[in-house]
């Protein structure tokens, strides 16, 4: 793929985390940057600091993807600055656990609504150039959770395996016009302060396997490039998933409960 000054790899979710992560294992790469994250992420000021440092072109655009019609809104402000995207990363999504019983309506819709249809309408949106282009690619961020149903995570996991299912139906689609579909499933993650304590107080496997994102960001992208279809970053990701697959599904389940209970009592204990 021959990178010109109008071609760009557009990254949602990019301000922090995996996201910026991603950005810059792209930017490594020359390729020119789009990073989108909602309003007071302060995402301007992330990617400008990334290109800069690249020597790449980086514009960034806060927009809540959230709401309808985001994605169309978003393709407007790319080709209103002059860019069109060549490798489209759906990155933004949300997550948590919780009782179900005693969760939240609108924590529940977000997160189905970042999760599912904000990765449809992305998709729904930019394939039509790289179709016509005849190359391209698209990384769809699903997770290891997608593999299981998971208690006390049951709507995340769900919907991580919808981007799963929707990702390789769509490879299959895609392959004919020359455009690469890949779906990452990472594992657990050192991203943020309340992630590293779920892992603290969490089961020993996870702590074990967890990565950086900057090394979770480094294969998803090499991967992409190299147009595989399902990405398990980290060898021990790979080979917990490969044991978990031959328990019963009542032991799969039972241990994400077990999991759970243990975090909430330790968390109870320390309050």
């Amino acid at each position: 793929m021959m990178n010109s000054s109008n071609d760009f790899a557009l990254v949602t979710g990019a301000a922090s985390g995996l996201g910026r992560s991603i950005l810059e294992s792209l930017a490594k790469r020359k390729f020119n940057l789009v990073a989108v994250s909602r309003p007071g992420d302060n995402v301007e000021t992330v990617v400008d600091s990334i290109a800069r440092y690249h020597g790449v072109i980086g514009l960034g655009i806060e927009l809540d993807l959230s709401v309808a019609n985001c994605a169309t809104v978003l393709k407007q402000q790319v080709e209103e600055r002059g860019g069109q995207v060549v490798f489209l990363v759906n990155n933004v999504g949300a997550g948590g656990i919780s009782e179900f019983q005693n969760s939240d309506h609108a924590s529940n819709r977000l997160m189905m609504e970042l999760n599912m249809k904000t990765t449809v309408e992305m998709c729904r949106e930019f394939l039509p150039d790289m179709i016509a282009r005849g190359e391209g690619h698209v990384m769809n961020v699903s997770s290891m959770a997608a593999n299981f149903p998971m208690p006390f995570k049951s709507i995340y996991s769900a919907s991580k395996a919808f981007v799963k299912s929707f990702s390789l139906g769509l490879r299959s689609e895609m392959k004919q016009f020359g455009v690469n579909v890949t779906v990452i499933q990472p594992g657990a993650m050192l991203t943020n302060k309340v992630v590293i304590d779920q892992l603290k107080h969490g089961s020993a496997l996870s702590r074990v396997s967890a990565m950086t994102t900057k090394t979770v960001a480094e294969e998803s992208v090499k991967r992409t490039l190299e147009r595989k279809a399902v990405v398990i970053p980290g060898f021990k990701n790979w080979l917990t998933l490969g044991m978990l697959r031959v328990f019963p599904r009542p032991w799969t389940t039972g241990l994400a409960v077990y999991n759970y209970l243990k975090t909430k009592k330790k968390k109870t204990k320390i309050a």
